[in-house]
């Protein structure tokens, strides 16, 4: 009896640059474990691809030429309530890192970090682990203040 392969983690892309989301999906599909199911560069097709492709794992930049993720970050998590955010990012501002966790992603990412950095949230993430970069503030993006569902308080 044959063993079949564990099932790739399932990766969105959201981000407003084809470059980077294109050198971001050769780099996931170029892991073992993991696979790109889509790309998408705005609110709209990211709510469409979340919808559609049901994730394990959203790879989102918080700024989409002019529009902050976070503003469709609630409806993002209720079109794909099994998946989880990861945010990779290129801003460097610790207030809006904390209320991206305390809006729900599970991680977060700074553009800046070499590949295996990006690899291994990848992994602790979809694990159910949370990922915060030190580098981020070393304030830990406000993680002492997230809630999670079911906490009391």
């Amino acid at each position: 009896m044959a063993i079949s392969p564990p099932t790739p983690i399932r990766i969105l892309i959201i981000d407003d640059h084809a470059i980077l989301s294109t050198r971001l999906r050769m780099l996931i599909e170029s892991q073992p474990g993991m696979a790109v199911v889509g790309l998408a560069a705005n609110a709209p097709d990211a709510l469409a691809a979340a919808t559609r492709e049901r994730p394990d794992i959203i790879l989102l930049d918080l700024d989409l030429g002019g529009q902050s993720a976070l503003d469709f970050l609630p409806e993002l998590a209720a079109a794909a309530p099994n998946a989880r955010v990861l945010i990779l990012t290129g801003v460097l501002d610790p207030d809006l890192h904390r209320r991206a966790v305390r809006m729900g992603a599970m991680g977060l990412v700074l553009k800046e970090r070499a590949a295996e950095v990006l690899m291994q949230a990848i992994e602790k993430v979809h694990a159910g682990k949370v990922w915060l970069e030190r580098s981020a503030g070393r304030q830990r993006a406000g993680a002492d203040d997230v809630r999670r569902p079911g906490a009391a308080g």
